[in-house]
């Protein structure tokens, strides 16, 4: 029996391939899961749920408001312990998940900063009182701003600098949610979510599911986009210099 050729490459483990392909999917998986969630959640918010008594047809911008503040919170949070492993390890890896992450922090935000003054302007009378949740949700936005203008526009020595912004972003996030309890404030109670009777349950749930599916999926994409960027950028200092 011939031995075989010493050259060959080994396969990889059939376990090991399977869980890459899973990874690589997973991101797709979420998108696609999403859809139909978010047409039954969408469906279900404007031809299914009943109108709120005391805020009337404003009360549905609930169903999108709270989903993409929680959701905003969640990306902050990731972003602040993924820059806290980049600073600790100066892992890349770490790196790219703070930067995907801050990203869609910035889009989830900018969402609730759009939808909080229509739904308040309906409700209160005006879309702005500068209440505690307010100003601590607007500053963490504004954080995740300064954070990604360093990441994408700063010198490489501002990485510490942006990486403590991420980390500040992520202790913002406690403040934004006990703001209620702790000032005197026009928001509704953290609780407000656990009150709704089950016919709003049913459409909240399927909406925050879609979107954090959404979140997720993009999430796993952006990654994955910037490792491999940060891949070719290797292999190009490679070719320029081959010492």
């Amino acid at each position: 029996m011939t031995d075989p050729m010493p050259d060959a490459e080994p396969r990889p483990a059939p376990v090991a391939a399977a869980g890459f392909r899973l990874s690589s999917v997973l991101p797709d998986l979420c998108l696609l899961a999403a859809i139909p969630l978010l047409v039954y959640s969408v469906h279900r918010v404007f031809m299914s749920t009943p109108i709120e008594q005391s805020m009337g047809t404003a009360f549905k911008i609930f169903f999108f408001h709270v989903p993409m503040g929680w959701l905003c919170m969640l990306m902050a949070l990731i972003a602040g312990i993924a820059a806290a492993v980049q600073l600790r390890l100066r892992s890349s890896g770490a790196a790219a998940v703070a930067l995907a992450a801050a990203e869609i922090g910035f889009v989830t935000g900018l969402g609730v900063l759009l939808t909080g003054p229509i739904w308040g302007n309906a409700t209160w009378g005006r879309p702005w009182t500068g209440d505690a949740r307010q100003v601590s949700t607007a500053l963490l936005w504004l954080v995740i701003v300064a954070y990604l203008l360093l990441r994408h526009y700063g010198p490489r020595s501002s990485d510490r600098l942006a990486a403590a912004l991420a980390i500040f972003g992520a202790v913002n996030v406690p403040i934004i949610y006990y703001a209620v309890k702790l000032w005197k404030t026009l928001h509704p109670s953290t609780g407000v979510v656990g009150s709704l009777p089950p016919e709003m349950w049913a459409t909240f749930w399927p909406g925050l599911g879609g979107l954090l599916l959404v979140s997720l999926g993009l999430l796993g994409l952006r990654i994955r986009q910037l490792r491999l960027a940060d891949e070719l950028d290797a292999a190009w200092v490679q070719l320029e210099d081959p010492r």
